[in-house]
């Protein structure tokens, strides 16, 4: 196993570098965080961040948002979990801007292609997917889902959320 310094990919210029190891699953290169408090920090600084963007993008209150009021409580693990046993919510998949023209849908339909070429091409390397293990829905990582299960990959790593 390959441990390298790599900075967060969700907020370059604010991030500090981590040691992550590098590890492949059903030919997908992922860097991985192991221990299970780093991963309770990485989701409540970094991911926290992006999330709270996003619902305040969706017209929303970040504080509202019962999920994300979860996030603290919950014991984080990174686990291989089974693509087909994964779920998306509906309502993100459906969300539609009428005033910006964003469409979720359309938008993470081009994201994907645009993954998997690099996947595929370039061998990129990727984050695991972010889920509740409560009911399996994906939380951070509609793209990487959704670009693992067109390329028909079985298993997948995610850092799971229990509660």
């Amino acid at each position: 196993m390959e441990t390298t310094s790599i900075p967060s990919q969700l907020n370059p210029a604010e991030a500090s570098p981590m040691a992550t190891p590098l590890r492949r699953l059903e030919g997908i290169t992922y860097w991985v965080i192991d221990d299970p408090e780093a991963i309770r920090d990485f989701i409540n600084t970094e991911v926290r961040k992006e999330w709270e963007q996003d619902v305040k993008a969706m017209a929303g209150d970040p504080a509202s948002g019962v999920w994300l009021e979860t996030l603290r409580s919950r014991k984080w693990r990174l686990r291989i979990v089974q693509t087909a046993a994964v779920k998306l919510d509906e309502f993100a998949l459906n969300y539609v801007d009428a005033k910006s023209g964003y469409n979720f849908a359309g938008r993470l339909a081009q994201r994907r292609k645009e993954l998997r070429k690099a996947i595929e091409l370039f061998g990129l390397v990727i984050w695991p997917i972010v889920i509740r293990e409560e009911d399996m829905e994906v939380l951070d990582g509609y793209c990487r889902y959704t670009t693992l299960k067109e390329m028909g990959v079985p298993r997948a790593y995610a850092y799971v959320g229990i509660l």
